[in-house]
Formats: structure tokens, sequence, C-alpha cells
């Protein structure tokens, strides 16, 4: 089956990272990679279960 070289619209990670960066996570300076890293676990878990298995929480 033929696939377009980027294609955001079949990969269900994309859908995900776009609600996360654009609505529950509005700042876009952290002071460091553990602060960025937690602001993401809490935007994914403001998402729901299914986000986090994703993730690989606890990783």
């Amino acid at each position: 089956a033929y696939l377009p070289r980027y294609s955001p619209h079949l990969n269900p990670m994309e859908s995900v990272w776009r609600r996360v960066k654009g609505f529950l996570m509005p700042r876009r300076h952290y002071g460091g990679v553990e602060e960025l890293r937690e602001a993401v676990v809490q935007a994914l878990k403001a998402l729901g279960g299914v986000e986090l298995k994703i993730l690989g929480e606890g990783t």
C-alpha cells in the first residue's frame, strides 16, 4: 500500500502531540529538562489513560 512521505493524519501520536502542545502546554519556556518532562506528563494525564500508554508512564 502506498503511504505519502509525511502523513500526520495517519499517525495517532501526531494528534495527541498536537493537543498537548496546543492546549495543555501553553508555556513555551521551561527551566530545565525535568520541568519540561513534568509538564508533558501532566498534560498527558489530563488527556487520559490511552495517551499515557503511548508515553510509557514510569520510564
